[in-house]
């Protein structure tokens, strides 16, 4: 039985969240009006650019691995000549095996203007996205009930008259800032490229985080699935947070250790909370205001594919960064 709840109610999720995803929905319209960028735009929409991205980028990190950590165990043997036949473990723990262009002034000066760059963008998404919800349920209010929870989630849910449309603000909609925050994905495998140029491999948790996180955004973005304003508002604000610490560190400015832990706790947070809020809409049922009909918020087997992508890949990065949490947290103190 469903709960009413004015024009927005409870039930159970819609049919299609168990069929198989027909990928047969129409590319939403680019909401920009430059050529140049609706030909990028499409671009950037194909199911192929984000999966070869992906699949080069995964590929590309565990082949150079195993030469950057040849390259760490070579330099601890000029040091020691005792050094071999190492563990696991032991490999983990050596020191950096920076490149050369590592310990140029420039490529520093490149560091500290990726992240500034990235806290800027992140932040100004975060605002931007969470001021075009606001401003977009406050145009509802003249049509539908003055209930705030109705008012979101008609907000959300909506693709004619929500956050997702493009018709009186097409840069302020959710199609507008998802789009380039998916595309920042892309931007954002520089962190791997800077981490490997100072001579250390990249984890599992990063490789396995950039690469998931491409694939749910263009899910999310291309399928218009209304749970993406999750992964939008969520993430950007974690990350404007995460590269304002990045920035401080290439400032050579001292954080404390209280606020790198505070800070892997709200990522693991953001998951948890964020997954089981993006179950939530399977069970949302709202009234569309353009037929008047009652519609889950997940309408179709194409909108139910990026949640189903999401919560998939959301299970093993939770535990891949409470894996971290331990390890660099809790049993570092004990020692």
């Amino acid at each position: 039985m469903k709960i009413m709840n004015h024009s927005v109610e409870f039930g159970l999720p819609s049919q299609y969240l168990w069929k198989f995803p027909q990928g047969n929905t129409p590319l939403a319209p680019a909401p920009f009006e430059k050529e140049w960028l609706v030909k990028f735009y499409e671009f950037c929409m194909k199911t192929s650019t984000p999966l070869t991205i992906a699949i080069v980028y995964f590929s590309f990190v565990h082949f150079v691995n195993p030469l950057i950590r040849q390259r760490q165990v070579k330099k601890a043997a000029l040091k020691d000549k005792n050094v071999k036949d190492l563990t696991k473990k032991e490999i983990k723990r050596l020191p950096a095996a920076p490149f050369a262009i590592a310990k140029y002034k420039l490529f520093k000066l490149f560091v500290l203007l990726h992240n500034i760059f990235l806290c800027w963008y992140s932040v100004w998404t975060f605002v931007g996205m969470s001021r075009s919800i606001y401003q977009n349920i406050q145009s509802l209010k003249p049509l539908t009930n003055p209930s705030r929870f109705q008012q979101f989630f008609q907000s959300v849910c909506d693709l004619d008259l929500g956050v997702f449309s493009t018709k009186s603000a097409p840069l302020d909609s959710l199609l507008s800032f998802g789009f380039w925050f998916y595309v920042s994905k892309f931007y954002e495998v520089l962190d791997t490229i800077i981490i490997l140029l100072k001579g250390r491999p990249s984890s599992l948790l990063q490789s396995y985080h950039h690469a998931g996180a491409m694939m749910c955004m263009w899910a999310g973005i291309r399928y218009r699935s209304p749970p993406i304003w999750i992964f939008v508002i969520f993430n950007s604000f974690i990350h404007s947070l995460m590269y304002f610490y990045f920035t401080l560190s290439c400032l050579k400015i001292k954080v404390p250790n209280m606020f790198k832990r505070a800070l892997t706790s709200m990522q693991i947070t953001q998951f948890v909370v964020g997954g089981s809020l993006a179950v939530v809409h399977a069970f949302i049922w709202y009234t569309d205001l353009s037929t008047g009909q009652i519609t889950n918020c997940i309408g179709s087997s194409d909108q139910a594919l990026p949640l189903i992508i999401n919560v998939a890949y959301l299970t093993p990065l939770t535990a891949l960064f409470a894996a971290f949490y331990i390890e660099s947290y809790m049993k570092r103190a004990q020692k």
